[in-house]
């Protein structure tokens, strides 16, 4: 992906006159820098967040290099409209345009967590239910999971790297070969400004709680969507929540079997519902800074990582 762009490309994209671009640059609608040459760039992920606050129309979505956009025609459908177009799309293998419309929604002002809360969500639980009454349904939802797959990497590659943003690591417990779920926890953690990093399916404890101290995180999760064992799962986590909570982090876990889990309570251990909560929780844990990982062993009475 390029990484800037000049105010005539960006006004090319959009459809406006050059002047209007550099006008409200200089007005701060717009974030741009300058080269030692005086010339005005404009950082990529700054001119997508300026399309989705101002529901510019993308005339030209290849200069931002979005050219899976184009697949997508006319007016941004509504949330089942939505849903049932990503489905036909995902169903029928048409990549391009499925990429295209989860780019168009975001684009449009749609919040990551709506997308994946929404028309992911009911789109891949419809290609799932195919696996009941069409014999190619195995390979029709293998197929539209690395569509999706695809898109949401796509997606998280919009979002701006700020530097010293607050790190997020999570994956899948042992026993969990799904890769979707986690993916999009990390997706809309990134919208959030965190630098999400995702361990995938079959994580063990051990590795999710190493890298949290490594990698001096603010957040961990685990998405659940298949138990082997539910006790052992159970047993998982709840002495995953335990090594957390001594250097003062919250776990949060989510998933459509979380429900089958009987866990014991724990103070930072939340459950989250939907993505949206998710990115609701994130959002507060950003607005209350925190020390480092050693700093918190430390306070904690936990032996330091280093």
């Amino acid at each position: 992906m390029r990484q800037v762009l000049s105010p005539k490309e960006l006004a090319e994209a959009i459809g406006v006159s050059e002047s209007s671009l550099k006008r409200w640059a200089d007005e701060g609608l717009l974030r741009a820098s300058r080269t030692a040459g005086g010339h005005r760039r404009i950082p990529l992920a700054e001119a997508i967040r300026f399309v989705r606050d101002t529901r510019a129309t993308l005339v030209r979505p290849e200069i931002l290099d979005l050219p899976d956009v184009e697949a997508v025609a006319g007016d941004l459908p509504a949330l089942q409209d939505a849903a049932d177009r990503l489905f036909e799309l995902l169903r029928d293998g048409h990549d391009r345009a499925a990429r295209g419309l989860v780019m168009s929604l975001y684009l449009g002002g749609e919040t990551t967590a709506w997308i994946c809360d929404g028309p992911v969500r009911e789109a891949m639980s419809r290609i799932g239910e195919l696996w009941l009454h069409d014999p190619q349904g195995v390979y029709l939802e293998h197929r539209a999971t690395d569509i999706c797959i695809q898109a949401l990497n796509r997606l998280r590659l919009t979002f701006p790297e700020e530097p010293g943003a607050p790190v997020a690591i999570g994956g899948a417990p042992p026993g969990d070969p799904y890769v979707l779920p986690s993916l999009i926890a990390a997706t809309v953690l990134a919208a959030e400004g965190f630098r999400s990093v995702n361990l995938g399916p079959d994580t063990p404890a051990e590795a999710l709680a190493q890298a949290v101290r490594d990698q001096n995180a603010r957040l961990a999760w685990l998405t659940i969507s298949n138990i082997g064992d539910p006790d052992a799962t159970a047993g998982d986590v709840s002495k995953l929540a335990g090594q957390l909570a001594d250097i003062g982090l919250s776990l949060v876990i989510g998933g459509r079997v979380v429900d089958e889990l009987k866990l014991p309570r724990h103070g930072n251990l939340h459950v989250g519902r939907s993505m949206s909560e998710l990115a609701a929780f994130a959002k507060g844990l950003t607005l209350a800074p925190q020390p480092d990982v050693v700093q918190r062993s430390r306070q904690h009475g936990a032996p330091s990582s280093n």
